[in-house]
């Protein structure tokens, strides 16, 4: 008998566009993904093939137009700004391809500061 882990991340039919002035920009259409508690994967893709852009659903960052996207059973379209904000604190982390460090300090260093 197969033993099914708990989904730690669950969407279903999800779509996201862009709109450049009177233009829509389809970047995800229609997906579908279930990620099982403990899995270990990588989302590899072509520039402009949506990777950063579900990273940023699953995050929490930014909104779908459809479907739904469910984070440790956490449906987090439901949630309010301010929900949305407390859940991120308490449940994501992020690494960011770009960012920007103050230079005079380590990263040890600048886990300690607090940037009001």
């Amino acid at each position: 008998m197969e033993n099914k882990k708990p989904l730690i991340v669950e969407i279903k039919n999800l779509s996201k566009s862009y709109r450049r002035g009177s233009q829509i920009i389809p970047v995800l259409e229609d997906i579908n993904l279930d990620i099982p508690e403990g899995e270990f994967l990588a989302l590899m893709g072509p520039s402009g093939s949506g990777k950063s852009t579900l990273l940023n659903l699953i995050a929490g960052i930014d909104k779908a137009d459809s479907g739904i996207v469910r984070v440790g059973g956490v449906d987090i379209a439901a949630l309010s700004e301010t929900e949305l904000a407390g859940w991120r604190a308490g449940n994501v982390g992020f690494i960011f391809q770009f960012y920007n460090l103050i230079p005079v300090l380590t990263a040890f260093e600048m886990s300690s500061c607090r940037f009001f």
